[in-house]
């Protein structure tokens, strides 16, 4: 059962997830009830298309046997003794946490727990100062039982040649897609020779052993898993004092704004600086492994200075290749410097 504590965040509560946001986000929270819990969704309603208005909020929706974890602002998530603290991030904090049967998730605000009695609720959206959540955990799927071995079946009866593919072991006769000649054998293969009382009557029948071997011949192969991700090799040193690794892409600007995201794993990092002569969204700094680019998207122009070589402007919406030591100067009194990746704990 679900039971929350009267409050004033925000709050959803489905059979797959919960959210709960900031108490000026309910409209937002009521569509998430249709839109579904998965994170690109999460995140794009409730900043209402905005990265720079992302309110607080935590998320938590089950995949599995799994718990997928975003927290963002002063919430906790705890799922059996396993917490995580959203204050520290930048943007957001994405975790992921194993759910047994009969886990407990919890979701509370950090410092005091608030008080009060604790409500029942099967599903919906209400007003909360905390959540307790015990979500239906699907068991692990069994494996599928091996089919046990079939013997061949006896020979067909002789009959008249027909236009068909005959197959031993009572596969259905179908005509062929082109009148021409049957699908070809393994390459093995030879007819049986005449006389023999096992052979068919058309010359055309593999034994089961022939089709499985010309099945696996035309096997597609399997694909190879997805590479694990690739930590950070290049930062951005600011002239203002901040460093900001280049995950996979950042933009710099006074309101640097986002054109469009193809998933959560593609939402760049937003680097808003204090200076009337950048642009709002100025410069976009792109890293693909170890390769990492730069592109101006300003009104006043950027300056590139390889290292002991005359700065040149960058070419408006063009993306050149950079190397750490390079700098980029975005103003007079804004240069970005491109430095080793510091490393990161854990």
């Amino acid at each position: 059962m679900t039971t929350y504590l009267p409050g004033d965040l925000a709050t959803l509560v489905t059979d797959d997830g919960l959210v709960v946001a900031a108490p000026d986000r309910l409209a937002e929270v009521v569509a998430l009830r249709e839109r579904g819990l998965d994170a690109p969704t999460v995140v794009e309603v409730l900043s209402r298309g905005d990265l720079r208005a992302l309110p607080e909020f935590a998320a938590v929706r089950v995949d599995g046997a799994e718990a997928r974890i975003l927290v963002r602002g002063a919430l906790v998530v705890r799922v059996d003794g396993f917490s995580v603290d959203g204050r520290d991030a930048t943007m957001w904090t994405e975790a992921s946490a194993a759910l047994a049967p009969g886990a407990v998730v919890e979701v509370v605000p950090c410092g005091t727990p608030p008080d009060g009695p604790a409500l029942p609720l099967t599903a919906g959206v209400v007003r909360s100062g905390a959540v307790t959540w015990r979500p239906a955990v699907l068991p692990a799927a069994a494996p599928a039982p091996t089919a046990a071995p079939v013997p061949p079946s006896p020979p067909v009866p002789a009959a008249p040649p027909t236009p068909e593919y005959t197959v031993v072991r009572g596969t259905q006769r179908t005509p062929p897609a082109a009148p021409s000649v049957p699908a070809a054998p393994p390459p093995d293969w030879q007819p049986a020779p005449a006389g023999d009382p096992s052979a068919e009557h058309d010359g055309r029948t593999i034994t089961p052993a022939q089709l499985q071997a010309l099945r696996a011949a035309t096997a597609q192969p399997t694909t190879a898993p997805p590479a694990p991700p690739v930590r950070p090799v290049v930062a951005l040193a600011l002239s203002t004092g901040r460093v900001v690794p280049v995950r996979r892409r950042v933009l710099i600007g006074r309101s640097p704004r986002i054109q469009q995201v193809g998933g959560s794993q593609n939402l760049p990092a937003l680097v808003t600086v204090d200076d009337p002569y950048v642009s709002s969204t100025h410069l976009e700094v792109a890293a693909d492994g170890s390769r990492v680019t730069v592109t101006d998207m300003s009104t006043n122009g950027t300056l590139l200075a390889h290292q002991g070589r005359v700065p040149v402007p960058l070419d408006r919406g063009v993306a050149t290749e950079v190397a750490i030591g390079d700098v980029l100067t975005l103003s007079k009194g804004l240069t970005a410097t491109v430095v080793p990746a510091p490393p990161e704990a854990g």
